[in-house]
């Protein structure tokens, strides 16, 4: 099914179940997220740009929460992450916000961690536990459902964007959980 949605450019992935604050500079960003709060809208999060990649691989949010601007002018959204999308085709609307055409991709099926994808859970317990901010932001932590963890590997750690985005385009986390686990087993 194919959905419309403005498009908000940042430098941050989120995925479904995911919730992050979103810092959005004036400009573009800014008028991005006044046109969708106006008009009762969700939001599409794409990675920046400039990337081309990077565009075509974005997540539904909602707005649940924001913080006035900075002193800079800008302003801290706390988005929740709904549903991936690929992008049809990206145009500006009337009021000059950038809006793409979309398909939703399909949602990760939940699946039970394995004792071999234990690892995932237990480190990110630990990181709950040192960073209480991140914690904050996830008040269901589902540490059983591996899914659910690979997506919160995938919004954290510094993983280039092309290879975030060929692991959220898969129609499950099996690969994700992989290619994380590697990445544990072989710190880089």
């Amino acid at each position: 099914m194919a959905i419309t949605l403005p498009i908000l450019f940042n430098n941050r992935h989120i995925l479904p179940s995911g919730r992050l604050p979103l810092r959005v500079v004036p400009g573009e960003q800014l008028k991005t997220v006044k046109y969708a709060m106006q008009n009762g809208l969700d939001i599409g999060v794409c990675m920046d740009e400039t990337s081309p990649i990077g565009a075509g691989i974005g997540t539904r949010v909602t707005i649940e929460d924001f913080n006035m601007a900075n002193e800079d002018g800008a302003l801290t959204i706390t988005v929740c992450g709904h549903e991936s999308f690929v992008i049809d085709s990206i145009k500006e609307n009337d009021s000059g916000v950038i809006e793409a055409q979309c398909q939703a991709l399909p949602k990760w099926p939940e699946r039970a961690v394995s004792n071999d994808a234990a690892p995932l859970a237990e480190r990110l317990q630990i990181m709950f536990e040192r960073y209480p901010e991140l914690s904050s932001l996830h008040k269901a932590p589902n540490f059983e459902n591996l899914s659910w963890l690979c997506q919160r590997w995938l919004e954290l750690l510094p993983i280039p964007a092309s290879e975030k985005q060929v692991l959220m385009a898969a129609n499950s986390c099996s690969d994700t959980a992989e290619y994380l686990l590697s990445l544990m087993k072989d710190p880089h």
